[in-house]
């Protein structure tokens, strides 16, 4: 337990600071004692990152261990050797990252950059909603004549297809009606891998072992959201502190205020809404002129951090089609005779 969640805790961690720290090259380099920390010249978060793949690995062969003493591991290893299986909870998981990066960029968006309030966004959002419940029945449905791994790689292509349309949609005046058809495939995409994924996942073990691959699911689940947090969210973070520096260094500003915002903002910069900005700039001493500036700065800095994240998340999306070429191309049935068997 020890290993596998400190490996689990580092590799998220790693990644959530690699906004801070920098992702190889040290941007901010943590200090103790007065001593900055960045090993070999190497920024932290590729560090803990890798630290948390050595803990897995010896977390994986410390199960194996045990199961060759005759003990009761935390979970079954060779469970991994299983082709559909290991498939369908890394699509699984892909699926999950995508989805916890969406629903971190579009409130930002929606909120952040364009000033709707709570009420507004959701609605915004709905057609997502409703195409995930829809799209999970006609999957149910499409599977008596189509096989998994057709419908997975359908769901996944519309994924990357949504992703496109709401990269294109993400401007200063929102593209009302671009937008809502993206959120809408966006959940039909959804809606076709909930209703496969999981009963490949179950499908794929032995009788005896569908609750050591019902837990796999949940961990794959939950890290999957994690990592789609942390990796978007660093894309954001990143992408928005280099194009704001870059922003103010190529205005009109006088030389002092671009001293000014640089030094406020050397540990980056925090999220706020576009509409804040000219208030905070007059509250820090700026004329009018150099306030309004500045939030127009912003507010592109905004958008283009959005379509920086959004790229990224087309990226997770394609590459989660690798993962799908495990996924059994007949219709499954459990597997009862043991965990070798293909399905």
């Amino acid at each position: 337990m020890l290993l596998s969640s400190a490996g689990l805790v580092l590799i998220v961690f790693g990644m959530l600071q690699s906004k801070t720290w920098g992702w190889v090259v040290p941007l901010h380099r943590p200090e103790i004692a007065g001593v900055a920390l960045a090993p070999l010249g190497i920024s932290l978060t590729a560090w803990c990152i890798a630290a948390g793949v050595i803990l897995l690995s010896l977390f994986i062969s410390w199960q194996r261990r045990l199961v060759r003493d005759g003990r009761s591991p935390l979970m079954q290893p060779d469970l991994f050797s299983i082709v559909s299986l290991r498939s369908g909870l890394s699509v699984l998981g892909a699926q999950y990252a995508v989805t916890a990066g969406l629903f971190f960029m579009v409130p930002v968006y929606l909120q952040m950059t364009l000033g709707l309030d709570a009420l507004e966004t959701g609605i915004k959002i709905f057609p997502l909603s409703i195409a995930l419940i829809l799209f999970s029945i006609v999957g149910t449905t499409l599977s008596r004549r189509w096989s998994p791994r057709r419908i997975v790689r359908i769901g996944q292509s519309v994924l990357v297809v949504s992703a496109l349309l709401l990269l294109d949609s993400v401007t200063e005046d929102l593209r009302g009606g671009l937008f809502g058809l993206g959120m809408f495939l966006t959940g039909a995409a959804l809606g076709l891998l909930a209703s496969q994924l999981g009963n490949v996942n179950m499908s794929s073990v032995s009788e005896k072992d569908t609750s050591e691959a019902g837990g796999l699911q949940g961990v794959f689940q939950n890290l999957g959201s994690s990592l789609g947090t942390a990796l978007i969210g660093s894309l954001l973070i990143g992408a928005l502190s280099t194009s704001f520096a870059s922003g103010v260094a190529t205005s009109d500003l006088s030389e002092q205020v671009k001293a000014t915002v640089s030094a406020a903002t050397d540990r980056g910069v925090t999220v706020v809404p576009a509409a804040d900005v000219a208030g905070i700039g007059e509250a820090a001493g700026l004329t009018d002129d150099e306030s309004r500036e500045l939030a127009e700065v912003y507010r592109e800095s905004q958008l283009s951090s959005l379509r920086v994240a959004f790229v990224g998340l087309i990226l997770i999306a394609l590459l989660s089609m690798l993962f799908s070429r495990g996924i059994p191309d007949a219709a499954a049935v459990r597997r009862r005779t043991g965990a070798e068997e293909s399905v």
